[in-house]
């Protein structure tokens, strides 16, 4: 039954409906305007993640805190001087919100196009992002810049930002990178002495063949002095099965130094041909699946549901961890015996290839209302005194091969661990990125992992040689890609 009103409540009616449409289209205005009231100043919104806890969000607002003193410094010094006709500049406030699950809550915030001005990439979600349109080109930026010198910056680490609109890699730069992680291989010195295996090369990484029989000294190959072997096999399944003493050599096997290391890829360079057949690729596999299932110097991934590889290592189960810079931290207030840093091991073929580097970048938002500020901003953590910030911090390494910063990272990792400071300067020359700047889609990649347990199955007689995998792997891989990237296929 309908009511009909008077027209003192329909004005009401009317009037309340306008106060509704009122504050909602404020608050859309306000939200797509990214700014939150400080007084008169500009406030410009960054966005970043929790993964590296406490010790890298206080070192973001650290670095975004000496941004604003020095924006506002010159803001002062222009408006002191500033002629009659001249606008007066208004100081900036940067506000920094720490977001959990970070890639996927951003994939929603990107779907609303409420972006901050400055957000977080991590280089593994690079690709999905970019190719949403959603960044700003900062190459104009960079190349007129007086604080970037890019033929200094590590040559992996600005590549995995640029895109060409197909493939990651070369073309446009899009983010200004944060830091580099180069990989190592983190060794407990006290569990050394116990087995009496000798220490890694600080310089040189080890042999496949070398890395076997040191590891497997911890378990494996105990000698009877100290228990003797702790891996067992069942005469009538052949399943293998551990004593509770047992120490891994490692933590983890990437199979990436492996691999690349080896002369092998996984795909071509136009992304167009899957390689993972190549006699050098399954040489790598079947080394990793001898070490794994045979030797047990490296935890099934059956094992690693119930632990981490991080927890192995600090309790001393595992002898060997293979992780980045980020890790370093945590070990120096965690780690209860004394531990040092060496290469990756390698196949000799390309030693120096024998790992990816992590990195994470800032992009500006396209639609920012001050892309200059949001830039200045990105910039100011790739600058040399960005960098310099966060080298004292011990989080991360130097951006730059600069021998300033170089000497830093000296001076703040003198007289604690790791000894071996060269390390990471080395590995970081060396190392390239990740698997996942590829192609703007993992897909493939996540496919190839979650396949690839067919060659470490429990069960030897139903486990897969890695030559069978791979073999049969490949057309599956690349009908993945032809589907996913049809434009590479023309």
């Amino acid at each position: 039954m309908f009511r009909i009103l008077t027209v003192k409540q329909l004005a009401a009616w009317i009037a309340a409906i306008a106060l509704v449409v009122v504050c909602m289209a404020t608050a859309f205005l306000t939200s797509m305007a990214n700014v939150t009231s400080y007084g008169d100043a500009i406030v410009i919104t960054l966005s970043h993640w929790d993964n590296g806890g406490s010790t890298e969000t206080d070192l973001v607002r650290e670095v975004c805190a000496a941004f604003e003193e020095k924006y506002n410094a010159e803001v002062d010094e222009y408006n002191e001087n500033r002629g009659e006709e001249e606008e007066e500049k208004r100081h900036i406030k940067v506000d920094v919100s720490i977001i959990s699950s970070y890639e996927s809550q951003f994939n929603s915030i990107i779907a609303s196009t409420n972006v901050p001005d400055v957000f977080l990439v991590p280089d593994g979600n690079f690709g999905q992002w970019v190719s949403t349109g959603m960044m700003m080109d900062l190459t104009e930026y960079v190349e007129n810049s007086d604080l970037i010198d890019l033929d200094k910056i590590w040559p992996s680490v600005l590549d995995r930002y640029r895109y060409n609109g197909e493939t990651m890699g070369s073309g446009t730069l899009y983010c200004m990178p944060k830091d580099v992680t180069p990989y190592v291989m983190y060794y407990n010195k006290e569990i050394f002495d116990e087995y009496g295996v000798p220490y890694p090369d600080p310089e040189t990484p080890w042999t496949p063949e070398e890395a076997l029989e040191y590891w497997s000294m911890f378990g494996y190959n105990r000698s009877e002095a100290l228990g003797g072997s702790t891996v067992f096999v069942s005469s009538s399944t052949g399943q293998t099965r551990l004593r509770d003493d047992h120490v891994y050599g490692v933590a983890k096997i990437y199979p990436e130094s492996l691999i690349w290391s080896n002369g092998a890829d996984y795909l071509s360079e136009s992304r167009t041909e899957v390689l993972i057949d190549s006699p050098e690729f399954i040489e790598a596999f079947e080394y990793i699946q001898t070490a794994t299932m045979d030797y047990c110097v490296a935890p099934t991934s059956e094992i690693l549901t119930t632990t981490s590889e991080k927890s192995l290592f600090l309790d001393g189960k595992a002898a060997c961890y293979i992780e980045g810079r980020s890790l370093t931290p945590d070990l120096r207030e965690q780690a209860t015996f004394e531990w040092d840093i060496a290469p990756i091991p390698a196949f000799e073929t390309n030693q120096n290839c024998n790992g990816w580097s992590g990195s994470v970048g800032y992009a500006v938002y396209k639609n920012t209302k001050y892309p200059d500020i949001a830039y200045r901003l990105a910039e100011f953590f790739t600058s040399v005194e960005g960098q310099m910030i966060m080298t004292e911090s011990g989080f991360s390494i130097p951006l730059y091969n600069d021998e300033a910063l170089i000497e830093k990272l000296y001076e703040y990792d003198a007289g604690q661990y790791p000894e071996n400071t060269g390390e990471w300067i080395r590995a970081a020359q060396y190392q390239r990125a990740g698997l996942w700047q590829y192609l703007p889609s993992v897909r493939w990649k996540e496919r190839f992992d979650e396949d690839s347990g067919a060659m470490f199955e429990k069960d030897p007689s139903v486990r897969l040689t890695p030559e069978q995998f791979l073999t049969d792997e490949k057309e599956v891989i690349l009908n993945i890609i032809r589907t996913d990237f049809p434009e590479l296929f023309g």
